[in-house]
Protein backbone atom coordinates (compact mmCIF):
# COMPACT_ATOMS: atom_id res chain seq x y z
CA UNK A 1 0.00 0.00 0.00
CA UNK A 2 1.14 3.66 -0.70
CA UNK A 3 -0.66 6.37 0.83
CA UNK A 4 -0.57 9.81 -0.72
CA UNK A 5 -2.87 13.14 -0.21
CA UNK A 6 -5.75 12.37 -1.67
CA UNK A 7 -6.06 8.59 -1.33
CA UNK A 8 -4.14 5.59 -1.28
CA UNK A 9 -2.69 3.09 -4.03
CA UNK A 10 -1.95 -0.57 -4.48
CA UNK A 11 0.61 -2.61 -5.86
CA UNK A 12 0.61 -6.16 -6.29
CA UNK A 13 2.24 -8.45 -8.25
CA UNK A 14 1.08 -11.04 -10.14
CA UNK A 15 1.78 -14.74 -11.72
CA UNK A 16 2.94 -13.41 -15.14
CA UNK A 17 5.40 -11.08 -13.94
CA UNK A 18 2.66 -8.09 -14.55
CA UNK A 19 2.09 -5.73 -11.03
CA UNK A 20 -1.63 -4.70 -10.84
CA UNK A 21 -1.70 -0.98 -9.90
CA UNK A 22 -4.42 0.92 -8.67
CA UNK A 23 -6.05 4.27 -6.70
CA UNK A 24 -8.70 4.49 -4.41
CA UNK A 25 -9.40 8.15 -4.06
CA UNK A 26 -11.99 10.65 -2.85
CA UNK A 27 -14.49 11.47 -4.82
CA UNK A 28 -13.72 15.55 -4.64
CA UNK A 29 -10.24 14.15 -6.50
CA UNK A 30 -12.27 12.13 -9.10
CA UNK A 31 -13.81 15.56 -10.18
CA UNK A 32 -10.29 17.04 -11.02
CA UNK A 33 -10.40 14.79 -13.89
CA UNK A 34 -12.44 16.53 -15.80
CA UNK A 35 -12.52 15.15 -19.71
CA UNK A 36 -8.60 13.97 -19.10
CA UNK A 37 -8.69 10.14 -20.33
CA UNK A 38 -8.00 7.39 -17.76
CA UNK A 39 -4.85 6.75 -18.76
CA UNK A 40 -3.38 10.60 -18.48
CA UNK A 41 -5.53 11.09 -15.01
CA UNK A 42 -4.04 7.38 -13.16
CA UNK A 43 -0.88 8.75 -14.60
CA UNK A 44 -0.96 12.25 -13.36
CA UNK A 45 -2.27 11.03 -9.89
CA UNK A 46 0.79 7.90 -9.21
CA UNK A 47 3.02 10.87 -9.92
CA UNK A 48 1.53 12.37 -6.64
CA UNK A 49 3.05 9.49 -5.00
CA UNK A 50 6.82 9.61 -5.16
CA UNK A 51 7.77 6.23 -3.72
CA UNK A 52 5.18 4.48 -6.13
CA UNK A 53 6.55 6.79 -9.10
CA UNK A 54 10.19 6.03 -8.72
CA UNK A 55 9.02 2.20 -8.34
CA UNK A 56 6.86 2.06 -11.34
CA UNK A 57 9.41 4.57 -13.65
CA UNK A 58 10.68 1.68 -16.12
CA UNK A 59 7.18 0.33 -15.77
CA UNK A 60 4.93 -0.27 -19.36
CA UNK A 61 0.94 -0.22 -19.56
CA UNK A 62 -0.52 -3.39 -20.12
CA UNK A 63 -3.90 -3.18 -20.37
CA UNK A 64 -6.72 -0.28 -20.44
CA UNK A 65 -7.21 1.97 -17.23
CA UNK A 66 -10.65 1.14 -16.00
CA UNK A 67 -12.57 2.71 -13.12
CA UNK A 68 -15.43 2.26 -11.19
CA UNK A 69 -17.42 3.12 -8.06
CA UNK A 70 -17.65 1.77 -4.80
CA UNK A 71 -19.18 -1.83 -5.48
CA UNK A 72 -19.95 -3.35 -1.79
CA UNK A 73 -23.08 -4.42 -0.96
CA UNK A 74 -24.94 -6.59 1.89
CA UNK A 75 -28.16 -8.63 1.53
CA UNK A 76 -30.70 -7.07 3.90
CA UNK A 77 -31.55 -11.14 5.24
CA UNK A 78 -28.57 -14.55 5.42
CA UNK A 79 -32.00 -17.06 4.97
CA UNK A 80 -35.16 -18.17 3.73
CA UNK A 81 -37.48 -20.97 4.10
CA UNK A 82 -34.82 -23.75 2.40
CA UNK A 83 -31.50 -21.36 1.87
CA UNK A 84 -28.60 -19.96 3.50
CA UNK A 85 -26.49 -17.05 1.98
CA UNK A 86 -22.73 -17.88 2.27
CA UNK A 87 -19.72 -15.76 1.36
CA UNK A 88 -20.40 -13.23 -1.13
CA UNK A 89 -23.97 -14.68 -2.35
CA UNK A 90 -24.51 -12.80 1.42
CA UNK A 91 -22.39 -9.31 1.20
CA UNK A 92 -19.36 -8.19 -0.57
CA UNK A 93 -16.42 -5.49 0.91
CA UNK A 94 -13.72 -3.66 -0.50
CA UNK A 95 -10.83 -6.57 -0.60
CA UNK A 96 -8.03 -4.09 0.65
CA UNK A 97 -7.58 -6.48 3.39
CA UNK A 98 -8.13 -9.51 2.18
CA UNK A 99 -10.83 -10.66 3.82
CA UNK A 100 -13.28 -12.09 1.61
CA UNK A 101 -12.02 -15.89 1.70
CA UNK A 102 -11.73 -15.94 5.16
CA UNK A 103 -15.32 -14.49 6.00
CA UNK A 104 -16.52 -17.01 3.14
CA UNK A 105 -15.18 -20.19 4.83
CA UNK A 106 -16.22 -18.74 8.30
CA UNK A 107 -20.09 -18.72 6.87
CA UNK A 108 -19.51 -21.92 5.75
CA UNK A 109 -18.57 -23.51 8.96
CA UNK A 110 -21.54 -21.71 10.82
CA UNK A 111 -23.75 -22.84 8.01
CA UNK A 112 -22.98 -26.60 7.99
CA UNK A 113 -23.53 -26.29 12.09
CA UNK A 114 -26.48 -24.36 10.87
CA UNK A 115 -28.47 -26.92 8.67
CA UNK A 116 -27.20 -29.58 10.99
CA UNK A 117 -28.88 -28.42 13.91
CA UNK A 118 -32.02 -27.65 11.38
CA UNK A 119 -32.50 -31.04 10.15
CA UNK A 120 -31.67 -32.87 13.01
CA UNK A 121 -33.18 -30.84 16.11
CA UNK A 122 -36.28 -28.68 13.81
CA UNK A 123 -37.48 -27.35 17.49
CA UNK A 124 -33.61 -25.45 17.60
CA UNK A 125 -33.99 -23.98 14.36
CA UNK A 126 -35.29 -20.95 14.89
CA UNK A 127 -32.42 -20.05 17.58
CA UNK A 128 -29.77 -21.54 15.10
CA UNK A 129 -30.68 -19.26 12.46
CA UNK A 130 -30.80 -15.92 14.59
CA UNK A 131 -27.07 -17.20 15.82
CA UNK A 132 -25.76 -17.97 11.56
CA UNK A 133 -27.71 -14.02 10.64
CA UNK A 134 -25.47 -12.62 13.63
CA UNK A 135 -22.35 -14.43 13.00
CA UNK A 136 -22.69 -13.20 8.85
CA UNK A 137 -23.22 -9.53 9.67
CA UNK A 138 -19.80 -9.74 12.34
CA UNK A 139 -17.32 -9.62 9.92
CA UNK A 140 -18.98 -6.76 7.09
CA UNK A 141 -19.75 -4.58 9.95
CA UNK A 142 -15.97 -4.45 11.57
CA UNK A 143 -14.04 -4.86 8.40
CA UNK A 144 -16.17 -2.16 7.10
CA UNK A 145 -15.65 0.50 9.44
CA UNK A 146 -11.55 0.46 8.68
CA UNK A 147 -12.42 0.12 5.06
CA UNK A 148 -14.48 2.85 4.71
CA UNK A 149 -12.22 5.00 7.18
CA UNK A 150 -8.86 3.61 5.02
CA UNK A 151 -8.30 7.19 3.24
CA UNK A 152 -9.19 8.96 5.65
CA UNK A 153 -5.81 11.54 7.24
CA UNK A 154 -6.30 10.33 10.73
CA UNK A 155 -5.91 6.34 9.92
CA UNK A 156 -2.97 7.50 8.33
CA UNK A 157 -1.76 9.62 11.43
CA UNK A 158 -2.59 6.46 13.96
CA UNK A 159 -1.49 3.51 11.64
CA UNK A 160 1.28 5.28 11.09
CA UNK A 161 2.13 5.67 14.39
CA UNK A 162 0.76 3.00 16.19
CA UNK A 163 0.73 2.93 20.06
CA UNK A 164 -0.60 -0.50 22.26
CA UNK A 165 -2.56 2.20 24.86
CA UNK A 166 -5.38 0.00 26.12
CA UNK A 167 -4.22 -2.58 24.17
CA UNK A 168 -5.51 -0.85 21.29
CA UNK A 169 -2.43 -2.39 18.33
CA UNK A 170 -3.42 -5.63 19.43
CA UNK A 171 -7.10 -5.56 18.99
CA UNK A 172 -6.43 -3.89 15.20
CA UNK A 173 -3.78 -6.74 14.62
CA UNK A 174 -6.23 -9.12 15.97
CA UNK A 175 -9.01 -7.87 13.90
CA UNK A 176 -6.76 -8.02 10.56
CA UNK A 177 -5.61 -11.29 11.06
CA UNK A 178 -9.13 -12.28 10.99
CA UNK A 179 -9.74 -13.36 14.64
CA UNK A 180 -13.15 -12.33 14.88
CA UNK A 181 -15.27 -15.27 15.72
CA UNK A 182 -12.78 -17.06 18.64
CA UNK A 183 -14.38 -14.91 21.73
CA UNK A 184 -10.98 -13.03 21.84
CA UNK A 185 -11.46 -9.71 23.88
CA UNK A 186 -10.63 -7.38 21.46
CA UNK A 187 -14.38 -5.29 21.36
CA UNK A 188 -13.48 -2.84 24.12
CA UNK A 189 -10.02 -2.55 22.72
CA UNK A 190 -11.44 -1.88 19.31
CA UNK A 191 -14.09 0.69 20.54
CA UNK A 192 -11.40 2.94 22.25
CA UNK A 193 -9.20 2.93 18.78
CA UNK A 194 -12.64 3.82 17.09
CA UNK A 195 -12.99 6.56 19.84
CA UNK A 196 -8.89 7.23 19.15
CA UNK A 197 -9.94 7.78 15.60
CA UNK A 198 -12.94 10.57 15.77
CA UNK A 199 -10.80 12.51 18.50
CA UNK A 200 -7.89 12.55 15.57
CA UNK A 201 -10.41 13.55 12.97
CA UNK A 202 -11.04 16.76 14.51
CA UNK A 203 -7.71 18.23 13.26
CA UNK A 204 -8.77 16.73 9.61
CA UNK A 205 -11.99 17.82 8.58
CA UNK A 206 -12.76 16.74 5.18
Amino acid sequence: IFWFEHGWFWCIPVADGATSVGAVIWPYYLKTRNKKSLEQFLQETIALCAPLSERLQHAQLTSPVDATGNFSYLCDHSHGSTYLLLGDAYGFIDPVFSSGVMLAMNSAFVGADTVDTCLRHPQQAADALKKFDQSMRIGPKEFSWFIYRMTHPSTRDLFMKPRNSLRMQEAVLSLLAGDLFRGTPIRWSLRAFKGVFYAVSLAHPL
